[in-house]
């Protein structure tokens, strides 16, 4: 396809005007066809030129029609080709059992039994894919060039082998432990997007989905290992690799996602079940850490949900979290957004705040006390807290997308998200494969586009010391103690 491209381009009327380039064209192609093996993933290029097999030139620039495009399967191929990170890939899912290597505890089978999705052009799935190093994973995806990839499970056999084997021989044996959030399950309560659309306001969700989980996963469970990855449209998968985490069993799962889930979603729910008191004097200690988090991104943040999504102001919110009121308070908020017709919904909040605060002082009984201990948190909690689709979490076979492949809607990477700076990032702002062509193009270095500060973070704050953890554990299972 990119060759009949080329065709089209040299034949056009167009082309002639652009004589004038050709040569600094070339020197640009050549300039990326020539970069180091060692600058790409395999190196398959020069090991093809160091055997005599002829290498058919990419096409990178030449004004084609996909210079301005954010997605197109020429612009995926040199994605594929060029950028897409192999080799982390497949250091990250294999855990150091390198096929190749011959240390001792090492399975060399460990990648072969992973499985892995392809999603072709038409939604063409193609199930239980499985490869034997890095080499074969590589060729494979840009023989077939899927649109999506998914990855699944470690299984007790060779995925592309399940059909020889006896059904209960064949079952996973390790998975990460993942979550999805999705902003659909967020369009009861935003009101700047729908549907698919995504804005920076709407965005406030994720960030303190992404803080909540990351707390209750290193503090709750201990685990060290969460890797955070915008899914390239409008919501974020994380991924707990920790050893641990990786041996749940789908029961260990299920009691996971459940202790993670407070909310649930609905239009006429103003407040979180799942915040009461039930007999003990404080709240749990997990809903107190979640609430301080959530109360920053409700209350206080300028692109936070009082200030963005103006809920008290829109749709039928207010009016939910007044109904458990007396008619005296609800008639006090009523008076006040009268006098004051252009009140924010933040005034709105600090006039609810103001009626909880007489109750607390009119509070004479041990019971009357202790139910005004959730009043407003359960709110907040409601409208902030991480909304989980949890079956995606259970399974240990459940499929999930896979980090730095593109979402063909948007053209965007799904990128790993910088724990440390989450508030500054910017959906809107990670890179479309359209770009990082024309970085390319720029460059003519694959190291310096813009994924570079992505890969950079998986590799360094991610990938490396998950390395060093399993390097450790190895040693502690085959009773080397030298490290």
């Amino acid at each position: 396809r990119l060759l009949c491209a080329q065709s089209d381009a040299l034949t056009s009327p167009f082309f002639t005007a652009r004589m004038a380039a050709t040569d600094l064209l070339e020197v640009q192609k050549r300039k990326l066809e020539d970069n180091d093996a060692t600058k790409v993933d395999g190196g398959d290029t020069a090991s093809k030129r160091a055997a005599g097999v002829a290498v058919v030139p990419m096409a990178v620039d030449c004004n084609l029609a996909i210079k301005n495009e954010d997605f197109s399967m020429d612009l995926l191929r040199i994605y594929y080709d060029r950028l897409f990170p192999f080799l982390q890939m497949f250091r990250w899912l294999s855990y150091r059992n390198d096929p190749k290597s011959s240390g001792p505890g090492v399975a060399k089978d460990f990648f072969l039994r992973r499985e892995f999705t392809f999603v072709l052009e038409g939604d063409i799935f193609c199930r239980y894919l499985c490869f034997r190093d890095v080499e074969e994973f590589r060729s494979q995806m840009l023989s077939r060039m899927p649109i999506r990839m998914e990855i699944g499970a470690v299984f007790t056999h060779p995925p592309k082998n399940h059909t020889t084997v006896i059904k209960d021989a064949y079952k996973p044996v390790e998975r990460e432990l993942v979550f999805d959030i999705d902003m659909d399950d967020y369009d009861d309560i935003r009101t700047c997007c729908h549907g698919s659309k995504l804005c920076l306001k709407c965005w406030t969700f994720m960030k303190a989905a992404i803080k909540i989980l990351r707390r209750t996963l290193t503090e709750d469970f201990g685990f060290k290992h969460t890797l955070f990855v915008y899914s390239g449209r409008r919501g974020v998968h994380c991924w707990v690799c920790d050893k641990a985490a990786r041996k749940l069993s789908n029961d260990q799962r299920t009691a996971v996602a459940e202790y993670l889930t407070l909310v649930t979603p609905g239009a006429s729910k103003a407040r979180s079940e799942a915040v009461k008191m039930n007999g003990c004097e404080e709240l749990h200690p997990s809903i107190t850490e979640a609430y301080k988090i959530c109360e920053y991104y409700f209350r206080d943040d300028p692109q936070g949900i009082l200030a963005a999504q103006d809920i008290l102001r829109k749709g039928p919110h207010l009016a939910n979290i007044l109904d458990v009121y007396a008619s005296a308070e609800k008639d006090a908020v009523s008076k006040y957004m009268k006098d004051n017709p252009e009140a924010t919904s933040q005034q709105i909040w600090v006039q609810l705040e103001k009626i909880v605060a007489e109750r607390a002082r009119s509070a004479t009984t041990f019971k009357q006390k202790q139910d005004l201990k959730p009043m407003l948190k359960d709110t907040i909690i409601q409208y902030t807290y991480p909304r989980l689709d949890i079956n995606v979490s259970k399974q240990m076979n459940h499929l999930l997308k896979s980090p730095f492949v593109v979402h063909p809607k948007t053209g965007r990477v799904c990128v790993p998200i910088d724990f440390n700076n989450v508030d500054n990032f910017n959906p809107l702002e990670v890179p479309t494969i359209g770009r990082l062509v024309e970085d390319l193009n720029r460059t003519g270095d694959v190291r310096q586009t813009s994924l570079k500060e992505y890969t950079h973070y998986f590799e360094v704050h991610f990938l490396q010391p998950l390395e060093r953890e399993t390097d450790r554990e190895m040693q502690r299972s085959t009773g080397d103690l030298s490290f």
